[in-house]
């Protein structure tokens, strides 16, 4: 099996001889072949497709897809494929595994296979469904990291001395993808099969599909079919909007995270509290978690709405959200409305009475939260922290200490004979004291 290195050196050779100017026009044309209808068909040009593919991390899976097509079989004007002229001018420079590759991309079909078993980052078996056939084994790690049984794919599988490999490209296939797919390669065959016994006896027909491996065939003119049934399904989930996603009661779904701060000296009450509520149930024996419990359900049916969504615990029961206690700030996660947010604050308000400061909300949509986690990846990731806005942490704390402060102000204190701050700091006789 031929060395990653040499594999890698030998399509960078290629890649660069394709740029020639003898090659460079039969490229573009071989792209075009596979943008232009999707182009067409959804009125944009091959840069906005391209850019918009770019955005996704779609581009570079493409480029393969196509630019293997173009070193399978397509020949130049004077019938020469790109591979054989390379080999025959510039193959002194690769080694035999580079060389050996390259032919087998040169003499490779693109077909769908379905994964009928998988090891990730090992291998996994796939059948054709255009050709048919038993089950083969292909060796892959990257590859097999993300597949499923089940899952069809858009691959070329490579063949050396009996070890399966696949190619460099690769396209996830949907199953309705696929089905479309399938439909076009069948009624291309059926329309080819009706045209030979249109135009020749039985016996005749019957030695030209002996002789002839139309599956083959028709596979090498599918391939800008496969990439543009991919393109449409793949840009339609893209550019659909998300459904209307609501919780168990009905409402739109909303991720909220609302804060209470604390005073050091009021932590063991609050989970003192906490532990005595029936609504509330710790997440395990040392965890600083509680799980807040719904009310009786009240057989509400959502299903006309859109999309139910709801939170569950290791039990598979659901939950209205989940109270984490960090330092000094308390904080409950709820997926709901707004009304469970303020149901969730004054359940807490109620049961911690004193004992937290005023809650601080953040609100946001699924949109809003799956475009944060598009943004949080290629940045590096540090250790987890519970971390908020310096500003909003100053707020909180502001306000926490303005409320504990002017709670002193009323609370009798024995240094001054069990009389309040606020009370002695009107008599003339106190006021001392209390500076004091």
């Amino acid at each position: 099996m031929a060395k990653r290195s040499d594999t890698d050196k030998a399509i960078r050779n290629i890649m660069n001889w394709a740029e020639r100017p003898e090659w460079s026009g039969e490229l573009s044309a071989v792209f075009d072949a596979h943008l232009s209808p999707v182009c067409s068909k959804l009125d944009i040009s091959q840069e906005e497709l391209s850019e918009e593919l770019e955005e996704h991390g779609y581009s570079g899976m493409l480029f393969g897809m196509v630019f293997e097509d173009f070193l399978s079989g397509h020949l130049s004007a004077d019938k020469k494929n790109v591979v054989d002229d390379y080999l025959t001018r510039r193959g002194w420079r690769e080694s035999v595994p580079g060389r050996r590759y390259l032919r087998q991309l040169r003499n490779s079909v693109l077909s769908i296979y379905e994964v009928v078993a998988v090891s990730p980052g090992q291998h996994c078996d796939v059948t054709d469904l255009v050709r048919g056939g038993k089950a083969v084994r292909v060796h892959e790690r990257m590859g097999t990291q993300n597949l499923v049984k089940w899952d069809r794919i858009a691959a070329r599988v490579l063949t050396t001395k009996g070890k399966h490999t696949f190619s460099g490209g690769i396209l996830p296939f949907p199953m309705e993808a696929s089905q479309s797919l399938l439909r076009v390669v069948a009624n291309s065959r059926e329309q080819f099969d009706k045209e030979l016994s249109r135009v020749a006896d039985e016996a005749s027909s019957k030695l030209i599909k002996s002789a002839t491996d139309l599956d083959d065939t028709f596979l090498k003119e599918a391939c800008a079919a496969v990439t543009s049934i991919w393109l449409l399904h793949t840009l339609e989930k893209l550019r659909a909007p998300l459904p209307e996603m609501v919780n168990r009661d009905g409402n739109a779904l909303l991720f909220s995270e609302t804060r209470f701060p604390f005073l050091p000296e009021t932590l063991d009450d609050i989970v003192e509290n906490l532990d005595g509520a029936p609504d509330w149930e710790r997440d395990g024996p040392d965890s600083n978690a509680w799980i807040w419990l719904p009310k009786p359900a009240t057989g509400r049916d959502t299903s006309e709405r859109g999309i139910a969504f709801d939170s569950l615990d290791e039990g598979q029961q659901i939950i209205n959200g989940t109270l984490e206690l960090n330092s000094g700030v308390l904080v409950l996660m709820t997926n709901s409305s707004m009304e469970r947010t303020e149901r969730g604050t004054e359940v807490l308000q109620k049961l911690l009475h004193n004992l937290i400061g005023p809650p601080l909300s953040k609100l946001q949509t699924p949109e809003q939260l799956m475009a944060d986690d598009s943004d949080r990846q290629g940045r590096d990731k540090g250790p987890p922290t519970d971390t908020i806005d310096p500003e909003i942490a100053a707020e909180l704390i502001r306000n926490t200490l303005d409320q504990h402060y002017r709670k002193c102000l009323d609370e009798p204190i024995p240094a001054l004979e069990n009389k309040t701050p606020r009370q002695c700091a009107r008599s003339k006789k106190w006021r001392p004291k209390v500076i004091e």
